[in-house]
């Protein structure tokens, strides 16, 4: 494994010709990498290789080998091939960013760099003093750490861009691939938010984020289970109620007619004596 991480990273630096591909997903999505190194007609995946770098702090792990999965890999789970020995994941986390390099045959002369980048949007209860939610959004990828600032906007539902100290909405951390934005005054009705990874003036992948009102219950309330088992005793002694009634109606119907009954067979009985 050393002496072919070796010999890669050599052709890597003083040789070979490279095919680099950037892709951006969504974390959860399903992703299918292309190896440009195998030709159009090839039928067989068994001279192929798959390896991958998560960055460049990480050894290089071979996650598939002549054509066959390496089950010892965190991935293998998710990893299968493909049309031309395409390499698919499913369901993608921020656990599978980074360089995918795939080559074909027993030479390194050419192969395929595949960069994973993925992005992720979260919302967490802020525990700044100024209180809302903040969400975060970032991007993971290879050149993580290298990320330029600025490169991750937000957007509101109107589609314009919001600025940092807004009205109701600042940045509270913006460096590298992460970027915070918190919500201090939410209204009274959903409002839908957009991080955008935007580079040479380019919108490359976006992601959305639907902030639910909690003006009439807040879901992200400690108080919610008590509200809830409030509005269900309500239920319950206004169902109680209506049973009452019920019951009290049919028993004073029932009792006018036995009474009725009784005053008849009394006058028929007054009649014979008589």
């Amino acid at each position: 494994m050393l002496l072919l991480q070796l010999t890669l990273l050599f052709v890597l630096v003083l040789g070979g010709s490279s095919d680099d591909i950037s892709i951006y997903h969504r974390a959860g999505d399903e992703v299918i990498m292309s190896c440009n190194s195998v030709n159009s007609s090839e039928t067989s995946c068994s001279s192929i290789k798959w390896l991958y770098d998560r960055d460049m702090f990480t050894t290089i792990d071979t996650i598939v080998s002549d054509g066959q999965i390496n089950e010892d890999s965190p991935q293998a789970a998710k990893l299968s091939l493909g049309r031309r020995c395409s390499l698919t994941i499913t369901n993608i986390s921020s656990e599978d960013a980074g360089a995918y390099i795939c080559y074909y045959g027993k030479t390194y002369g050419h192969y395929t760099n595949v960069f994973l980048n993925i992005l992720t949007l979260s919302a967490n209860q802020s525990t700044d003093p100024v209180g809302g939610v903040t969400l975060t959004c970032t991007l993971w990828g290879y050149a993580y750490p290298y990320c330029v600032k600025g490169i991750l906007r937000w957007l509101d539902e109107e589609r314009d861009e919001l600025k940092q100290d807004d009205d109701e909405v600042y940045y509270s951390r913006q460096k590298t691939c992460v970027s915070d934005l918190m919500i201090t005054h939410q209204s009274n009705h959903s409002r839908r938010y957009t991080c955008q990874f935007v580079t040479n003036h380019e919108v490359k992948i976006s992601a959305d984020y639907t902030l639910v009102s909690t003006a009439a219950v807040d879901l992200t309330s400690d108080s919610t289970p008590n509200k809830i088992i409030f509005i269900l005793n309500i239920a319950k002694i206004c169902l109680l109620i209506i049973l009452v009634v019920i019951v009290t109606t049919v028993q004073i119907k029932y009792r006018r007619r036995t009474g009725a009954a009784e005053g008849v067979y009394l006058y028929k009985d007054l009649v014979k004596n008589l």
